[in-house]
């Protein structure tokens, strides 16, 4: 006997939904590493500027910290955020 429209697009949303879990997974850990990133510049830049002779208002330090250390995120989050995945993925197989 063969399956109902109704029980296929059950099916076919719920496939839909693990599939789109690991997006949204990834996208999570992209956006904390970068902002994590962000926020680390936004802090350490103001403090150590002087510290090195750099002239300056610490607004415009800060900015200079987020933008760097965000630039920085962003090469090596996409790698980290991927390696999680299947980190996760992995564990997942296995506990079942």
């Amino acid at each position: 006997m063969f399956p109902s429209p109704a029980s296929r697009l059950l099916h076919f949303n719920q496939m839909k939904l693990q599939q789109s879990h690991w997006a949204v997974y990834f996208l999570f850990w992209l956006l904390t590493i970068i902002g994590g990133f962000s926020l680390f510049g936004i802090i350490t830049f103001p403090i150590l500027a002087p510290v090195f002779g750099s002239t300056g208002t610490p607004i415009s330090h800060a900015i200079t910290g987020a933008r760097h250390l965000s630039f920085i995120a962003l090469i090596w989050a996409p790698g980290i955020a991927l390696v999680l995945c299947v980190m996760r993925a992995y564990r997942n197989k296995q506990s079942q």
